[in-house]
Formats: structure tokens, C-alpha cells, sequence
């Protein structure tokens, strides 16, 4: 009797604190889920029409998840994603550094000193750095973060930092990873470093550590957006396009006998039976009646007659439509079709070099955007260098710097240099220009030209 208590004793106390970890669990889902603290206002701004240009992190995250399968796995996105590369920040990609004022005695002594800094900080960074690893990473996932780190021997690192690592959170909900002045949203003052488990913050990164460069948006948004975002539809439609075609000829490939045997019913029968019973023997090994190897011979009767029958296709009403999505993806790009398919078969030389026209100017276009982009970090680099006493403190105010970027269009070099001489002689063009226009360093051939001339 005693233990038969202390057993309805035990199951009670057992149910209640069951009881009891039910009701806290369901306490801390009801809070988790909660609506989240929203911000107080960022400023005097007016929101003009509605959100709808305001892509969601969410929507974002698929427009970057899927611009990145595409890349990998789309043949077409791949070959507009290298012939940006080679275009815009090719392995002519240089920066040269210039004097401001001719007469200044030491201003060539600052320009060989910022160009070593410079080429030793990419050297020491070549694993983690490139200039296109920076613009592949702004085109795919319409922006880039590029974080500095200064060490304690003095000397400068950066790293990439993942555009999902840079979020919003539960005490910035609208903040998009990115913290700015309260009456400028274009000022920012800091980032903020999420963990992508929990989405807590890790780091309030200070503006000052962090170069990002976005693309795709107007100037007092906060995020880019991918530069494949308008083609991602039609190379989808042209991969699935491909697919039903592909299906289609492995139909049109695949061939039915029909024979037609004249009769009663139960004679067709009869032969229908032995056909699939019956087998041949042959020095092969033995195959069913109703299969036939390459070769084989039928004999029939003046009753039986044999028909071979295949789906009809339509591939030729298909190709249009298959070439109309490249073309759509062409115009979202901004290059001509020849481009993005690889095959200027169906043009001719002048045709091609019509087409090339717009693609040329997106290119210099581009080239512009990028080397303000990198002359972002240059300053970084000079700066850390003056803060460290390398270099003098007016240093900007005497020394300018000039980046040469992968030459567009080359039609006949020799003749554009007779056109270059005459420029030089009238005074509308220097020596260094002409140099830089050959991928030549003007003080390195200035250099030489003195040796030589000196042995």
C-alpha cells in the first residue's frame, strides 16, 4: 500500500514538471516570435512612393544565391562574367604615380617611394587580394566588402568579408547590416558583423575599417543589387528551353515497328504471340523475336507489312525562340549577342565592329567606376603610411596617381603612333601619355632611356 502512494506520488510530481517545461518552452517561442523593436526614425527623410525598389534581405539573398549557381553552372553567365574580368580589370590593370607639380625637387623621390609601398603591399595581400576578385565579387553579388586589419609589426592586411556576414539585427532591424549618421543615410559610421547562426553581433566594424563598394541601386540605398539580377529569368528559360529540346531529339531518336498483319483477329494474335515468346540463336546468343539487332533480316508473308514510325519535331519554329532568350540575356547585359554566345558566325567584320560600339563605352564606363574604387584603398594605403611616418604629411598635396586599365579597342597601332607623335610635337600630348598608351611605365622608360644613354 505504501509503495503503491509513493509511486502515485512520483507520477504526479513527474506530470507537473512536465507540465511546467511545456509552459516555459511555449513562453520563449511566443517572445522569440514577437514583433521585433524597430528603430526610431533615421532622420528628416520623406519616403517618396513605396518600397517596392527597397529589395528585402530575403529577396537579395535569392538574387545572390541564384546569380552564384549561374555562374558556376551557366555557360553563358560564366562567359559574361570573364569577358568583364578581361575587359574592365584585365592583367593591364596598373597604377602609376605622377608628380602634381613638375618643378617640385622631391616629388619624383615620393613617387618611386608610394610606388614601392604599393607594390609591396599587393605582394604581401596577392593571396587574399585582386583587382578581379574585387570586381567579380561587386558584379556577382552586387557589392563588396573589403575589410582592413593593421597589425602589430605596422604593416597592412585586408581580407573579403561576405555580403551575408554584413545584416541587420534585433536592435537594428532596418539598419541592412550598415549604420549610418542620423540625418544622412549616405554617411555610414559603422557595420555590423553578424553571426550567421544565431544572427547576434559579433562586431561593430567602424566605417573607417571597411571599404563598400555596391552597384546595381541609387546612392542613398544601402545595398546593391547583382548585375545578373535581370538576366538570371532568361538564362533559367534558356536552360529549361534546352532541356525540353534535348528531350525532344532522344523522342525523334527513338524508332516503332508497326506491323500490320491482315486477318481474323485471332491471327494477329497468333502472331503477336509468337513474336514474343519465340527467340533467335544466332553465334550473338539468342535474342527475342520482337527485338531486332542492326542488320537484321525480316521475312514476311504478302500479308504483313512493316512500318517504322518516330515523333516529328518542330526544331526549326524552337531555334527562334532559344535565340531570343540569349538575346534577352545580351540586352540585360549590355553586350552584343556574338559576345555572350562566343560565335560571330552570322555577322561580318563591320557588322561586328558596329555592334562592339556600346560594349566598349559599358567598358570604359566601368573601368571609371573601378578606379575610384580602388583608389579608395591607394588613400588607405598612403594614409597608414603617413600615420606611420613613411611618408610626409602633405604627400597628397604632391603626388596624383593615374590607373591604365586593359586597352578596348586596338585597330591599327602603328598609325594611331604616327597620329601620337604629331600630338607630342604640337604640345596637346606628353611623352608619358604615349608611353602609358603602349602599357608602358613613363618613369620606367625615362629611366632606361637615361642608362643608355649614360653607357
Amino acid at each position: 500500500m505504501l509503495s503503491y502512494l509513493i509511486d502515485k506520488y512520483t507520477t504526479a510530481k513527474l506530470k507537473a514538471r512536465y507540465q511546467r517545461i511545456i509552459q516555459e518552452q511555449v513562453i520563449h517561442l511566443i517572445e522569440s516570435n514577437a514583433p521585433q523593436p524597430v528603430s526610431e526614425d533615421p532622420g528628416n527623410w520623406l519616403l517618396m512612393g513605396d518600397t517596392k525598389l527597397n529589395n528585402t534581405e530575403t529577396e537579395r539573398a535569392d538574387i545572390r544565391t541564384r546569380a552564384r549557381r549561374l555562374v558556376n553552372n551557366n555557360p553563358h553567365a560564366r562567359n559574361i562574367l570573364n569577358l568583364l574580368e578581361c575587359y574592365v580589370v584585365g592583367p593591364d590593370t596598373q597604377l602609376h604615380h605622377q608628380m602634381i607639380n613638375s618643378t617640385d625637387a622631391d616629388a619624383q623621390k615620393l613617387t618611386k617611394q608610394a610606388a614601392s609601398l604599393w607594390d609591396d603591399f599587393l605582394k604581401e595581400n596577392q593571396r587574399h587580394f585582386s583587382y578581379r576578385e574585387y570586381a567579380r565579387r561587386t558584379w556577382r553579388d552586387g557589392e563588396c566588402f573589403l575589410r582592413f586589419f593593421h597589425s602589430a609589426d605596422s604593416t597592412l592586411a585586408i581580407r573579403f568579408v561576405d555580403p551575408e556576414a554584413i545584416a541587420a539585427t534585433t536592435g537594428f532591424p532596418d539598419s541592412h547590416g550598415i549604420l549610418t549618421e542620423p540625418d544622412d543615410v549616405e554617411k555610414t559610421t559603422a557595420y555590423l558583423l553578424v553571426n550567421s547562426m544565431n544572427g547576434d553581433v559579433k562586431e561593430v566594424i567602424p566605417a573607417e575599417e571597411m571599404i563598400h563598394t555596391k552597384i546595381g541601386v541609387d546612392s542613398n540605398q544601402k545595398r546593391g543589387v547583382s548585375r545578373f539580377a535581370s538576366l538570371l529569368d532568361s538564362l533559367d528559360s534558356f536552360e529549361q528551353w534546352l532541356d525540353i529540346e534535348l528531350q525532344a531529339r532522344k523522342l525523334q531518336a527513338s524508332i516503332v515497328l508497326w506491323r500490320k498483319v491482315q486477318g481474323s483477329p485471332s491471327q494477329v494474335s497468333a502472331v503477336a504471340d509468337s513474336a514474343q515468346v519465340s527467340s533467335i540463336n544466332d553465334s550473338a546468343g539468342s535474342v527475342r523475336r520482337e527485338r531486332f539487332r542492326p542488320g537484321t533480316i525480316l521475312t514476311t508473308s504478302q500479308g504483313t507489312e512493316l512500318q517504322f514510325l518516330q515523333p516529328g519535331t518542330n526544331f526549326s519554329d524552337a531555334v527562334p525562340l532559344g535565340r531570343t532568350l540569349l538575346l534577352c540575356a545580351a540586352a540585360g547585359a549590355g553586350l552584343p549577342e556574338f559576345m555572350v554566345t562566343a560565335d560571330a558566325s552570322n555577322a561580318n567584320f563591320a557588322s561586328t565592329m558596329i555592334a562592339e560600339g556600346p560594349a566598349v563605352k559599358m567598358f570604359q564606363s566601368e573601368q571609371t567606376f573601378f578606379a575610384n574604387q580602388f583608389q579608395q584603398i591607394w588613400k588607405h594605403v598612403m594614409t597608414s603610411a603617413i600615420g606611420q611616418g613613411i611618408l610626409p604629411m602633405d604627400f597628397f598635396e604632391r603626388v596624383e596617381i593615374h590607373w591604365s586599365f586593359p586597352q578596348l579597342v586596338n585597330r591599327d597601332r602603328p598609325k594611331e603612333r604616327t597620329a601620337d607623335v604629331k600630338l607630342v610635337n604640337a604640345r596637346v600630348l606628353s611623352r608619358a601619355e604615349v608611353a602609358r598608351r603602349d602599357n608602358a611605365d613613363p618613369q620606367t622608360m625615362r629611366n632606361e632611356i637615361q642608362t643608355e644613354e649614360a653607357s
